[in-house]
């Protein structure tokens, strides 16, 4: 007997989600942009044409087309998504204000394009100098790669792990390069020229701006394996850092132990962090000793560098002494509790006080030996006390380049600026400017001033100095600040997402970056990635923070 049951009969719910078209376009936006970002950091630096031969057209072209290509496909998609956004919400993106790093962003964009605009050397500024290619196409599709990736990336951890082994073979092959080891037979081979990268300055670029990334990852993460693979990349990192020859490394390594140190003193943990990664500095300098002790005709480099002097001291054999005994001390504080890390701080502001007057202290005695006739006495002949065209690596004679150029400049020409990467077009105008250059540097032509704040105040003007300056400096505040607001409420249980610890890291990288450039430039293997990383930045700052 069959039953039949009163009222209507229930249709099935429905389990499947309506079709959103405005979803579907930024998910496909975002995925693109994930290939994109894989390519140009996992890709783009093991890419080479012929060798070490004309390297810097090679890499450029690469970049050129894989980065207009890229963003022909996701610049439509991209404009279809605000335009239904906007239809939708009345707002063309998902966030509606702009961050004082977006709009240092405009502002340093509008001041290339008006640099562009009263440029004299309209076909260089366009793509830029032979070789560099820093130019006004190149400077937007910068500035263009941060607003998609700020605005469309999705956060994706794996996709960070890719970047990091991506630069662990660079790094690889460059530390095997220097010991005289070539797994890959590369044309035009020389001791200034490693791994896939080319010159060793650009290899230095290239490691400011990607080692800070599982540096800090290192000393923030929780997380086991990430802590074993990391030691690994720190130890790989800094025997390429501190050998490779480049004396900006030794700037950049500084730096951010320095930055740590001085954000360490929020917990116990990241201070035991902190001196691992001092251990690690140590036993890879270590390493490289006991490699050129056992193998004493490997070590392919000049005698008296730094990378040559560091490699066989004894100085950090010594350190792991201090460093073991007080790491010893911290754990045993912290299985009995006894110690609060935080109470400490005032260390911080001491050893800060320190390096500060000795900064100073220097400076003076730079200033006062070189007017001095004869030198101040017992110091005279100190070349590191003498600031002279041969001062620092010959960062002397650029600097007054650089600074030479700029006061010949009329008063709307300081404004703007001679042209994006119209650095060597403008100085070669300039007969006095000239002859010192060429006195020193004969025909080889300066195309920028080895300091990158003072290349871009030459090349974009005051204008475009203020929109650089402002996007590292709000990028340094900004970022530090919420990972430690973040730092914060995770500690105090108000927040269980992490994600936006890696701040820190992105932060670091920026100042890395910045540190490494005093002697350096703007160049086609440092700069794309360090916007990229800035936009990735961004984007973890505008995200609303949600459970993973």
């Amino acid at each position: 007997m069959v039953k039949h049951t009163n009222g209507e009969r229930k249709m099935p719910e429905e389990t499947e989600e309506k079709f959103n078209l405005l979803s579907f376009c930024e998910e496909a936006v975002s995925l693109l942009i994930m290939a994109y970002l894989f390519i140009v950091f996992s890709f783009y630096p093991f890419y080479m044409q012929n060798g070490y031969v004309e390297i810097g057209d090679a890499k450029f072209s690469f970049y050129k087309d894989i980065t207009l290509g890229g963003f022909a496909l996701i610049v439509p998609l991209a404009v279809i998504s605000m335009l239904l956004r906007y239809r939708e919400t009345k707002s063309f993106v998902r966030y509606k204000t702009l961050s004082v790093t977006d709009c240092a962003f405009l502002f340093y964009g509008v001041a290339v394009v008006l640099s562009y605009f009263f440029s004299e050397f309209k076909q260089e500024a366009f793509w830029g100098e032979k070789g560099w290619y820093m130019g006004l196409a190149t400077q937007l599709l910068f500035i263009l790669s941060y607003f998609l990736v700020s605005r469309f990336w999705e956060y994706e951890e794996k996709l960070l792990l890719a970047f990091m082994a991506a630069s662990a073979g660079i790094f690889l092959l460059g530390l095997l390069n220097r010991f005289s080891v070539y797994p890959i037979v590369i044309e035009g081979a020389n001791r200034e020229f490693i791994s896939t990268m080319g010159n060793i300055n650009w290899y230095c670029g290239y490691f400011a701006v990607l080692f800070p990334i599982g540096f800090v990852w290192y000393w923030i993460t929780d997380k086991k394996w990430i802590k074993a693979a990391g030691a690994f990349y720190v130890l790989l990192g800094i025997a390429t850092g501190v050998s490779q020859g480049s004396s900006s490394a030794f700037i950049v390594i500084p730096a951010l132990y320095l930055l740590l140190f001085c954000l360490s003193f929020r917990s116990l943990k990241r201070m035991k962090s902190l001196f691992e990664l001092a251990f690690l500095f140590c036993a890879a300098c270590q390493a490289l000793r006991i490699w050129r002790l056992y193998l004493p005709e490997s070590f392919d480099y000049y005698d008296g560098s730094l990378s040559d002097w560091i490699t066989m001291s004894h100085a950090t054999l010594y350190a792991m002494v201090p460093l073991a005994v007080v790491y010893l001390l911290m754990l045993l504080a912290e299985k009995k509790k006894h110690m609060d890390i935080t109470r400490y701080k005032m260390l911080r502001q001491i050893i800060l006080l320190v390096l500060i007057i000795a900064a100073g202290v220097y400076v003076m005695l730079l200033i006062f030996n070189t007017r001095a006739r004869d030198g101040i006495r017992f110091m005279g002949g100190q070349q590191i006390l003498i600031f002279s065209e041969y001062w620092g690596s010959s960062r002397g004679g650029t600097w007054s380049a650089g600074i030479g150029v700029f006061q010949e400049m009329p008063g709307l020409r300081k404004l703007v600026g001679a042209g994006p990467d119209c650095f060597a077009s403008y100085l070669y105008t300039l007969p006095d400017v000239t002859e010192k250059v060429m006195d020193q540097f004969g025909t080889s032509r300066l195309t920028n001033a080895h300091n990158e704040w003072l290349t871009v105040l030459v090349n974009n003007g005051i204008l475009g100095l203020i929109g650089y300056a402002g996007i590292f400096l709000s990028v340094w505040l900004r970022f530090i600040y919420r990972a430690e607001k973040v730092t914060a409420e995770l500690k105090n249980k108000l927040l269980d997402d992490s994600r936006q610890l890696l701040l820190y890291a992105f932060a670091a990288s920026a100042i890395a970056y910045t540190a490494h450039n005093i002697v350096s430039f703007q160049q086609i293997l440092s700069t794309p990635f360090i916007f990229l990383l800035l936009g990735m930045g961004e984007r973890l700052m505008k995200k609303k923070r949600e459970n993973p």
